[in-house]
């Protein structure tokens, strides 16, 4: 078009929505493309550079010498050793100080977001998540674990114990809503919306042995205390700390689940809830007196108080901490049950959720996610499953 019928055609056929002053620049644009036809119709038809948007002559723009490369990976790889997270503003200042201690002036070298790329590239790294938090590292982790198995299996042999159990507790949610979510771009404020539980939560207390068997769940949910304290002593010895309106539809779900529920104003535990615990897995056992059990869990004040160690050696059992600060490594119920816990948890929430836009579509009514209840019922699901 621009050799038969010139520039003016061109802008007004291709480019007539622009601005004068982008129409100008449009305009030298074009004419760069004429001077270079030879070039841009080589790239254009050559398979390997037909997808390019630039080309340059390689040296033109600067980057780090391979020296000074290697330097910069080495400084990533003492950090990873330490723990210290490397970010990409780090990474761009330290590349930056290296070039200008190479003799590279800082207006020839920015450390741009496509040099970033390329290092990556270049060097396998890739951004990632954390995983895991702590002042541990992997080594110490394994010499922890080292030394705890090796332990474990001397206290097996000394005491004899019959049976090695391990106990852990962690938090369940009401919600698991996800931390991201697609939007558009610009917008500063992302709303999501939710049951009004997000910061609402139980505890649950799993328990299994070194054969694999899973014992009652115990769970610990957050209820209001009565004013009257003759009332609370006759809820948490009779109603496992509920009133007597809730117990009943609580006594209905322990029936159905087989698990162990209680009630307190925290939803946390404590040493009651240790002894309690202790009594219901182990006092009915068969030949307590003879054999002796091992229970490993981690070193919280609530499981080892003076009640609760002479109520576990009342009942014959041995307890024994796991490492604080290696829970990670040297718990086995932190390590195999209860991060598929929380996926089965968050799988559940989600397709719940699926279900209720979908329902709500039909009917042509808002959308409203779970309530408590049912986040108390799906949770309660999913441990046995």
């Amino acid at each position: 078009m621009y050799e038969s019928r010139g520039m003016p055609a061109v802008l007004d056929t291709l480019y007539s929505t622009l601005s004068p002053t982008q129409r100008e620049s449009t305009r030298k644009k074009i004419y760069g493309w004429v001077a270079a036809k030879d070039h841009v119709l080589s790239k254009a038809t050559s398979p390997r550079t037909s997808h390019y948007k630039t080309v340059r002559s390689l040296g033109t723009g600067t980057t780090l010498p391979p020296h000074v490369e290697e330097q910069l990976v080495q400084w990533i790889q003492s950090m990873k050793r330490d723990g210290v997270p490397v970010t990409y503003e780090m990474l761009r200042i330290m590349a930056m100080e290296m070039a200008s201690e190479a003799g590279i002036r800082p207006h020839k070298f920015k450390a741009s977001t496509r040099w970033v790329q390329c290092f990556r590239r270049r060097h396998r790294f890739a951004w990632r998540t954390k995983t895991r938090i702590g002042q541990a590292s992997n080594e110490d982790g394994a010499n922890a674990l080292e030394e705890f198995s090796t332990k474990i299996r001397t206290i097996i042999e000394e005491e004899r114990i019959a049976l090695v159990l391990n106990a852990d507790q962690t938090a369940i949610n009401y919600e698991y809503l996800p931390t991201k979510t697609l939007n558009s771009c610009g917008e500063k404020t992302v709303w999501v919306k939710c049951g009004g539980k997000t910061k609402e939560r139980a505890t649950a207390m799993v328990l299994g042995d070194a054969s694999g068997r899973k014992y009652p769940l115990f769970l610990i949910l957050k209820t209001k205390q009565s004013r009257i304290k003759v009332v609370v002593q006759e809820n948490n010895s009779v109603r496992h700390g509920f009133g007597r309106v809730v117990w009943k539809e609580v006594e209905a779900i322990q029936s159905q689940y087989g698990c162990q529920i209680y009630g307190n104003p925290s939803a946390w535990w404590n040493s009651d809830l240790s002894i309690k615990f202790l009594k219901f897995h182990f006092e009915s056992r068969e030949a307590r007196s003879e054999k002796k059990v091992l229970l490993l869990w981690d070193d919280f004040s609530a499981h080892f108080t003076d009640a609760v160690m002479a109520c576990a050696r009342d009942l014959n059992v041995l307890l024994y901490k796991v490492p604080p600060g290696f829970t990670w490594v040297c718990q086995p119920a932190d390590v195999a049950w209860i991060r598929p816990l929380k996926v089965s948890l968050r799988s559940l929430w989600l397709g719940s959720i699926r279900q209720q836009v979908m329902s709500s579509r039909v009917c042509g009514e808002t959308f409203n996610a779970l309530d408590e209840g049912d986040c108390q019922d799906e949770g309660l699901r999913v441990f046995y499953l």
